[in-house]
């Protein structure tokens, strides 16, 4: 009964683990995603996390579905259901999304999966999402990742190899404190460099009203428009800048190293459209410590985006595994649970 415990916890754990690890690499959510607007009140708010079943594709109207458009990944309620695809709309906002042309219908690809629902109300950890930016910010700090690698390897010197009565403590090994830590490490690097990534928008009118307001301006006119690319981080991030299109498209660098604490600005040229409405243009903003030399991330990247994210993995891992050879990590116990003869517990385990 005990090694199936074992067994069964172990491969949710895994399967969780290499879910997770997949959505890092796929730049998608697989289990769980946040609320990073207000779009969504009451039911969800900003900040909340909230689980998903990534399997789920018989959608109905109510549903509550995590999909991308062209901002970004979204979670929104099914309004309606179309030949074309799924309207949706936010439980707090006025119109769908798809009023006015403003976003196509989702497509059944686009969607990355369903919010679990219990008893009619989405399953959701009210502030986890903020606790996981509150995370990230400080890991944003250097003596913050040394901090969590010096924890790590210290693991290894707790216990010893004192015999203890089998009878009177549950065990467990350091090694399996150690690996556990480090696949966290390793997990929770590739989710902030990821949760890092995003875009940088602006929005203007093409009327014949134009220049009467600031960000509007005639129709076939054009204009430049300065973008402010920043690192709040501690030391420095290499970024890379992409998308455009017809109407607006980048006339500078598209590549930068922005030390800590420091910014720089992007050079937009846009040509405003015939038809007189609101446009919206973006541009995706990826980064990455700058930790490997520029010259090997830029080859990588050229390659896959998410390549890079392959080497910092597979580099953090071996410093990992020298403080593990450093350690001399052994089998002896680093956290030992005291047995209550009759325990639930014990009863679980079948140890009397």
């Amino acid at each position: 009964m005990k090694k199936l415990l074992e067994f069964t916890f172990a491969f949710i754990v895994v399967v969780f683990l290499l879910g997770s690890l997949a959505g890092f690499f796929l730049n998608r959510p697989v289990f769980l995603s946040y609320a990073y607007s207000d779009s969504m009140t009451p039911t969800i708010n900003r900040g909340d996390l909230f689980l998903m079943n990534p399997l789920a594709r018989n959608f109905e109207v109510g549903d509550i579905v995590v999909f991308h458009r062209r901002d970004g990944w979204t979670v929104h309620r099914i309004f309606a259901i179309t030949e074309n695809g799924l309207v949706t709309k936010g439980d707090n906002n006025v119109a769908t999304d798809q009023q006015d042309g403003l976003y196509p219908p989702v497509k059944d690809s686009d969607v990355a999966g369903k919010v679990v629902v219990l008893f009619d109300k989405p399953l959701v950890l009210r502030g986890g999402g903020d606790l996981i930016n509150s995370m990230r910010r400080a890991l944003s700090n250097p003596y913050a990742i040394v901090l969590l690698l010096i924890v790590g390897s210290t693991l290894t010197f707790s216990g010893g190899n004192r015999k203890q009565k089998r009878a009177k403590h549950y065990r467990v090994s350091v090694k399996i404190i150690y690996a556990v830590a480090s696949t966290l490490i390793i997990a929770g690097f590739l989710f902030v460099t990821v949760a890092s990534w995003g875009t940088l928008a602006f929005t203007y009118s093409s009327t014949l009203a134009g220049n009467q307001r600031e960000g509007w301006y005639l129709p076939g006119s054009t204009f430049d428009r300065n973008l402010t690319l920043e690192n709040n981080a501690f030391y420095p991030f290499y970024y890379f800048v992409g998308g455009g299109n017809e109407r607006a498209h980048l006339t500078g660098p598209t590549f930068f190293r922005i030390g800590g604490g420091s910014s720089a600005t992007l050079s937009v040229h846009v040509t405003v459209p015939q038809d007189t409405r609101i446009y919206r243009e973006e541009f995706e903003v990826k980064s990455y410590p700058a930790i490997l030399p520029a010259s090997l991330v830029v080859f990588l990247y050229s390659l896959s985006p998410y390549l890079p994210l392959v080497v910092y993995s597979l580099l953090l891992t071996g410093l990992l595994l020298i403080f593990y050879l450093l350690a001399g990590i052994s089998g002896g116990d680093v956290l030992r649970i005291k047995k209550r003869r009759g325990s639930f517990l014990s009863k679980l385990l079948g140890d009397g």
